[in-house]
């Protein structure tokens, strides 16, 4: 059944999630090639997975916070996860290595994740660049801090509104 039926699949929602997450990466790497090529970075492979986890991470809070602990927003993560790692990752070895970086930036990101923080986007941006260039930030990267940090936040956010637009018009299945 289609969105806007009276039902809804949770494989359904994880494909179309899977457009928000090319979005997501996509605007992270052409603004690192476009807006930021007078800083010459080059993304390696280590430096994509960086990229990778922003918008996965975005996505997956976004469903955890519409569906709470529930079969379908496990189902969603479960299906979204499974497709972006054979995606990006042709080999099982591949695939362990991101979920493991996947899961350790999630359990840092997660600590600045909080209603009273004020600094979210330049805090988020921060820890980004910290693995990014693989050093201390020291402020040099403001402009890298806030885009990152900014685009996270919105992504995120906007995922959200989709989610509960869906919920309030569909039963999810």
């Amino acid at each position: 059944m289609g969105f806007f039926s009276k039902k809804v699949k949770t494989d359904t929602i994880a494909e179309s999630l899977l457009g928000f997450f090319d979005i997501g990466y996509g605007s992270l790497v052409l603004g690192f090639k476009d807006s930021f090529k007078d800083k010459k970075i080059v993304i390696d492979a280590e430096k994509d997975k960086e990229l990778l986890v922003v918008p996965m991470f975005a996505i997956i809070r976004a469903v955890m916070s519409a569906f709470g602990d529930t079969p379908q927003g496990k189902n969603i993560i479960g299906k979204f996860q499974h497709d972006i790692f054979n995606k990006y990752f042709k080999d099982a070895e591949e695939k362990n290595q991101f979920g493991e970086l996947f899961w350790k930036r999630c359990d840092e990101y997660s600590k600045i994740l909080n209603p009273d923080n004020k600094d979210i986007a330049i805090q988020f941006g921060q820890i980004f660049c910290n693995h990014f260039f693989g050093k201390e930030e020291d402020g040099s990267n403001l402009d890298i801090m806030m885009f990152v940090g900014s685009s996270f936040l919105n992504l995120m956010v906007e995922t959200k509104k989709f989610l509960d637009e869906i919920l309030s018009k569909t039963e999810v299945t």
